[in-house]
């Protein structure tokens, strides 16, 4: 059964309830490690007057500091699971996907790289090449690409919005098994994931205006609500809510008849 934007945050809010410290300070954690890691390189590279060998260094310590980010924000996407299905959750599920072939996380976070920049480096090419030539139908030809690899990013991008869900899910998953999942998972779904996306910017708004401050409350939000989103795409919200059927480890696990 297909839930409305407003109910999926309805059940996200309430499975936030009592946990919303927790939350909030694994996220907030996250972005202090990777700052402290990147704040060296940074100072290196203004202090070299954007040298090119500090730039480069910059470069490769900010894609290896995101591979890692992006580990542990896996780990916390299994601490939202454990919220949504009752489970006891702890600071500690952030680091849990470094033991659960952490590889898949970093090669899915490469393939994205891929994706965006086979999107975004054509039109990218044809707008430097008009603007520094002067060549005004280059530089049209590059914003139309520009903006076409745009909305091919985000068409790919919802097509491939599962894909991190269901490796978390199922440890045993790879990238590419994971992909085609997701795919089948979106299909006449996009429209709805974007739409749900879409209805956090008035809060995501409200929390940049608030010097990022605000954002803190609205990251868990929007997350546990894609969550409770890929919940219902596999029919675990119907099985909890129709049938009485409860969540054991990754398998479910119906009540047994009296």
């Amino acid at each position: 059964m297909r839930h409305t934007s407003a109910e999926l945050k309805r059940l996200s809010r309430e499975h936030l309830n009592g946990h919303w410290g927790l939350a909030i300070g694994a996220n907030l954690l996250v972005g202090l490690l990777t700052s402290a890691i990147l704040m060296p390189f940074y100072f290196l590279l203004v202090l070299s007057g954007m040298g090119m060998v500090q730039m480069v260094t910059y470069s490769i310590a900010t894609v290896i500091v995101t591979a890692v980010s992006m580990i542990l924000q896996c780990g916390i996407i299994r601490m939202y699971f454990g919220f949504a299905r009752k489970q006891e959750s702890s600071i500690g599920m952030m680091f849990s996907e470094f033991t659960r072939r952490p590889e898949r996380y970093i090669l899915g976070f490469l393939f994205l790289v891929c994706v965006e920049v086979i999107c975004m480096l054509p039109g990218a090419i044809c707008l430097s090449v008009g603007i520094t030539t002067g060549i005004v139908l280059a530089a049209i030809i590059g914003v139309i690409l520009y903006l076409a690899g745009m909305v091919a990013l985000i068409l790919i991008a919802l097509r491939m919005s599962q894909m991190f869900m269901l490796m978390v899910d199922h440890s045993d998953m790879g990238v590419m098994e994971a992909y085609h999942r997701s795919v089948e998972m979106m299909e006449g779904n996009k429209g709805r994931y974007f739409y749900i996306n879409l209805s956090f910017i008035g809060l995501s708004l409200l929390g940049m205006l608030s010097c990022g401050i605000g954002m803190l409350w609205v990251t868990p939000y929007m997350m546990q609500t894609s969550v409770n989103f890929y919940r219902e795409l596999n029919g675990e919200l119907d099985q909890e809510q129709g049938s009485g059927v409860f969540w054991n480890g990754q398998e479910y696990m119906p009540k047994k008849e009296l």
